[in-house]
């Protein structure tokens, strides 16, 4: 205590570097909370991709009714994608053969995941070719539908479709 009295000085700086610390360690913590607590949700997403197998016209629609299918396609892309609830499968069929692969996608549910499908019959073989692909995703919440179209480096994709409740 004798020695604070003799240099009060001393007693001042080394609260200041407390306070200076103090406050450098709540910045950041705060800046690693707000990056915690308000990141985006859709860095939680899965992108779940595949190249589907190919079926025929009759197995995408053999016993469908309205409350098992939904379909969908969107101007300029020349694909249709219909999901089917009852076999959690995604059905992508190729409307023109003009040199680009398609892909039909399931975005949302609980798990807000990304599915993608991808049918390759892109040449004149393809026009009007089904594929299909399975996952196991959860049965569950609000989802869209989207398709797309590209090539070996590049693909693009349509605006979403309405919100659907599954």
């Amino acid at each position: 205590m004798l020695s604070e009295l003799a240099n009060p000085g001393r007693e001042k700086t080394v609260r200041r570097i407390r306070k200076k610390v103090y406050a450098a360690l709540m910045g950041t913590v705060l800046a690693i909370g707000f990056v915690t607590v308000f990141s985006s949700p859709a860095s939680a997403q899965d992108l779940y991709w595949k190249v589907g197998t190919a079926v025929s016209h009759s197995t995408v629609f053999s016993g469908s009714n309205n409350n098992n299918i939904q379909c969908f396609t969107a101007g300029g892309f020349y694909a249709t994608m219909c999901i089917r609830y009852d076999r959690r499968t995604l059905y992508v069929r190729s409307d023109k053969a003009d040199g680009y692969f398609k892909l039909g996608q399931f975005a949302g549910g609980s798990s807000s995941n990304i599915y993608r499908c991808q049918n390759n019959k892109a040449n004149s073989s393809g026009n009007g070719t089904w594929v299909k692909c399975q996952w196991n995703w959860p049965k569950s919440g609000m989802y869209i539908l989207r398709v797309g179209h590209g090539q070996a480096d590049w693909y693009t994709l349509s605006s979403t479709s309405t919100w659907y409740l599954y």
